[in-house]
């Protein structure tokens, strides 16, 4: 499993962990002018230059386990936390569905085959797994072979009930089409999204030849695309019907599996009454998609847990609002004051969302403290110097220390929460939030010069 989060971290995952486009870092970076700065020594001066490349600072640091507060700033203010707020969902899933916890999909039938013949057709019920990756829907064709059935005279149908709104495409700054807004759907096929890759045809002439991954038999992507010269191009794209694309794509695998499917219908439709379960498949556990979740960012993810989580605690149909309550109702039960959090989003695409940083370390410490849960979610984390969103960041740590978080990142947000520590068992808890951020590429700088100087700090007790 950690392999291929890995492999496929080039590709969609390093989208979604980035919430503003690449271009606008790029452009911050050139337009950044080198300028001698004065290395902050002491609480208060850092707390000066964070305050300088922000409009609003929100700051808590913690000794770890005690709990001790080292220094703050608005410690109780509640901000926009961006990406953060991934920790919250992971922590809630955690605590109420279980490390161990599984998402599924069901085939359903509402006929048995006589002689490896289906006279009916077949449904697909998903229940929010966020990890039905392409890979997973080949397996699901070949388990119905298993089942004794080589051909389907009726069609193929998606029941996507057990979310309300069955589809969601979220969007963030007008940028609905960037994949890292995701769309939303209890039956999601490789994440909803697609790729396509265009092999261009003689000078920049019409692609006649278009792949996708996964492959699938939709007309409305497989069109004719104008070439970008003379390379192939590849784009990932949001899938707009996600009920359709799941049909036409396990349509395809029963196809490889040596099914055949005589029905043209493939869409969305109601599993019937009288239906009977053919086949569940199982994803894998909980703590294994968080991996992937925090460590690259991924708002398609935390969006399915988070309503999978309130159709848990709440029943179903799974709703976002259902799932910030019950991740509001963790927090309360840590003590987090209701004045401190305002959850409208389980990945952070949202600039309505409110929680402080030391309702963020309230999270940490209790984590920390309670071994049911507290492995999974630090080896969730991004590591300064490794994979994930800190892979190029904080790599400057005094002596022997590592970060382990989660950054958070909007067009004028910049944020961190995580832990800093040694193998000498010397942590401490941190999280900055920053709103009103004019240069992302300067707040990030002071941000990660303070985080990596916590260590000196604490030793030094300087104010």
């Amino acid at each position: 499993m950690h392999g291929f989060w890995r492999l496929f971290a080039a590709g969609f995952l390093v989208w979604s962990a980035v919430l503003m486009p690449l271009g606008v870092w790029a452009a911050a970076k050139e337009a950044k002018k080198p300028v001698p700065k004065a290395k902050a020594s002491t609480w208060t001066e850092y707390g000066r230059a964070l305050q300088a490349v922000c409009g609003d600072l929100s700051v808590q640091v913690n000794t770890v386990p005690s709990g001790t507060v080292l220094w703050e700033y608005q410690a109780h203010k509640p901000l926009v936390p961006a990406s953060l707020i991934k920790l919250l969902t992971s922590y809630a899933a955690l605590k109420e569905l279980g490390a161990d916890y599984q998402f599924h999909t069901d085939v359903w039938t509402d006929r048995k085959p006589v002689h490896g013949v289906l006279s009916g057709s077949l449904w697909i019920k998903g229940y929010g797994d966020p990890y039905l990756i392409p890979e997973r829907v080949w397996v699901l064709g070949q388990k119905v072979r298993s089942q004794g059935i080589r051909k389907v005279l009726g069609g193929i149908y998606v029941d996507d009930s057990a979310f309300d709104p069955p589809y969601e495409h979220l969007c963030l700054d007008n940028q609905c089409d960037r994949p890292h807004n995701p769309v939303i759907s209890a039956t999601a096929v490789n994440y909803n999204t697609v790729t396509v890759e265009i092999l261009p045809e003689g000078d920049g002439g019409t692609a006649k030849n278009v792949r996708t991954f996964p492959a699938t038999d939709d007309v409305a992507i497989r069109q004719e695309w104008q070439a970008q010269g003379n390379n192939p191009t590849e784009y990932r794209m949001n899938i707009q019907d996600p009920q359709r694309f799941a049909a036409l794509t396990f349509r395809r695998a029963l196809k490889e599996a040596g099914i055949q499917v005589m029905g043209a219908e493939a869409g969305p439709g109601p599993v019937p009454p009288q239906a009977h379960l053919l086949y569940r498949l199982e994803s894998p556990p909980l703590s294994d998609v968080l991996y992937g979740l925090n460590r690259y960012s991924n708002n398609f993810m935390a969006e399915m847990i988070l309503r999978v989580l309130g159709a848990h605690v709440y029943g179903f149909p799974g709703t976002a609002a259902k799932g910030c309550r019950a991740v509001e109702n963790v927090l309360a039960r840590l003590g987090v004051p209701a004045s401190e959090m305002a959850l409208d989003s389980g990945s952070g695409l949202t600039r309505t969302t409110r929680v402080s940083a030391a309702a963020f370390n309230t999270v940490l410490m209790a984590a920390h403290r309670d071994w049911d849960v507290g492995p999974e979610f630090l080896a969730s984390f991004a590591r300064s110097g490794e994979e994930g969103t800190l892979r190029k960041r904080m790599k400057a740590c005094v002596s022997d220390y590592t970060v382990r978080g989660k950054t958070g990142t909007l067009r004028d947000v910049v944020g961190f929460s995580g832990y800093i520590g040694n193998l000498s068992g010397t942590a401490y808890a941190v999280t900055v939030i920053m709103n009103g951020v004019a240069s992302p590429w300067d707040a990030r700088e002071a941000l990660d010069a303070f985080v990596t100087d916590i260590p000196r700090l604490a030793s030094a007790k300087g104010q």
